[in-house]
């Protein structure tokens, strides 16, 4: 199950297919990373996630740097690449833990690095 687990989540960084996460997936986000918080179901995060986050940032993409497998478990390190609406952009870290069941993504829990993400859409600074 490795291999397929580790396949599924690159698969998802690589097309970002909803189709790959299971229709009761648990997606908990940090609660200060923008729009935080647990959502349960695909719609969930297709529908209330994934449109609000959209609304931070005119480019948010995900860059993943390095890919643990372990049965039905991927940790993945990297990087959100991001431009706010008022064109500010930085890179900010973080660190997905996923679950795979079924051939299916059915939980992702991320962690990021929220302090660097909230500096950059309250005052549009970025250090790196």
């Amino acid at each position: 199950m490795t291999g397929t687990a580790k396949k599924r989540v690159k698969t998802w960084y690589e097309t970002g297919d909803t189709a790959l996460l299971a229709e009761n997936i648990v997606w908990n986000v940090l609660a200060t990373f923008p729009e935080g918080g647990q959502y349960v179901g695909r719609k969930a995060v297709e529908e209330q996630f994934f449109t609000r986050i959209k609304s931070h940032f005119s480019d948010y993409v995900r860059h993943p740097h390095s890919f643990i497998a372990e049965e039905n478990s991927v940790a993945t390190t990297g990087v959100y690449r991001v431009r706010t609406r008022q064109g500010q952009s930085g890179d900010i870290a973080f660190a997905h833990f996923w679950t795979v069941r079924d051939g299916q993504i059915s939980a992702l829990h991320q962690v990021a690095d929220t302090i660097t993400i909230q500096k950059l859409l309250m005052t549009g600074e970025y250090k790196s």
